[in-house]
């Protein structure tokens, strides 16, 4: 069927049958083409803004300080603290408000040795989330260090109130008491470590193999408690899970030295720790029928005596 060609304004054609007058719509191949290139034009373009924009909307604020805390983190795992300090802080400056950020700053102001700074760092991340249990057992150990056993152990407090199985806190807390001569009350809490570790032991046997903390915790307290031989079974196990876990290669040396010293010389082992002796009330001595008339006699005596002296003066 013949078909006269028209075209309208969408770019269609319309074919026209002289004879029935009706019309036969088919689609240009030019029209197609035409609007299929533009159409893959436009994707292209699209997928390049994309691509180029993409980053620039992803890099906010709160994820280039995260970007930067973890470049910060392996800094610190290199022992670079003051590097890492630098960096925590840029980052802080981009996120003020993560107080995961504020506490990995602590951390690395604490092993600079910087311990004021430390406390202050932990304090913001407290501000920031009051319930953040490891950052209150921080800011306990950089008072520790510092010297401030009491307000040491009031951080560790609250730690211990949002994770009493804290074993770390209990132990720090068990030394400050030491330090401040509460011997019996650091006796309590190096047991309460021992207790929790074992217990731990026995509900998460799979678990307790692969914590090397855990070990070191209860190998320090029964050293503490004069314990050396089950010292250094813990403190070996905390080897075997982690061989570079500085505290517990420095706690089998140390056990190991007391021990050698226990061989040769029994008496110069003391136990860290002694319980203080309980203070003894003195009672007075009743005095005897006999002694209660001597005494009267002696009085009288003297009474005596000073009454003829005065009389002689006289």
């Amino acid at each position: 069927m013949e078909c006269y060609k028209r075209f309208d304004t969408s770019n269609q054609v319309l074919y026209i049958s002289p004879y029935t007058n009706e019309y036969c719509i088919k689609m240009s191949v030019r029209g197609i083409g035409n609007r299929g290139w533009r159409i893959g034009l436009s994707l292209v373009v699209m997928v390049l803004l994309m691509s180029i924009s993409g980053p620039a909307l992803a890099d906010n604020p709160s994820e280039l300080a995260m970007t930067l805390s973890k470049r910060a983190d392996d800094l610190v795992a290199q022992e670079r603290y003051t590097e890492a300090i630098v960096v925590y802080n840029e980052a802080i400056a981009l996120d003020p408000y993560s107080s995961t950020i504020w506490n990995r700053l602590g951390i690395a102001e604490m092993n600079a040795g910087r311990y004021p700074d430390a406390v202050v760092a932990f304090q913001r991340a407290l501000d920031l989330d009051p319930y953040y249990a490891k950052a209150w057992r921080n800011k306990g150990d950089a008072l520790q260090a510092q010297g401030e056993f009491q307000a040491s152990n009031e951080a560790y407090d609250r730690a211990l109130t949002i994770n009493s199985n804290d074993l770390h806190a209990i132990l720090q807390k068990g030394i400050n008491l030491q330090n401040m001569g509460r011997s019996d009350q650091a006796m309590e809490a190096y047991n309460e470590v021992i207790r929790l570790a074992e217990r731990e032991v026995r509900r998460n046997p799979n678990e307790a193999q692969y914590d090397a903390t855990l070990w070191a915790n209860k190998g320090e307290a029964l050293a503490r408690l004069g314990r050396f031989e089950e010292a250094l079974g813990s403190y070996q196990t905390a080897v075997q899970i982690n061989p570079k876990y500085e505290r517990a290669l420095t706690g089998v040396e140390y056990v190991n030295e007391t021990l050698f010293r226990a061989k040769v010389s029994p008496e110069s082992i003391v136990t860290p720790i002694q319980p203080k002796p309980a203070e003894s009330e003195e009672l007075p001595i009743p005095l005897s029928p006999f002694s209660m008339i001597l005494a009267w006699c002696i009085v009288s005596s003297a009474a005596v005596l000073r009454v003829r002296i005065s009389a002689n003066r006289r």
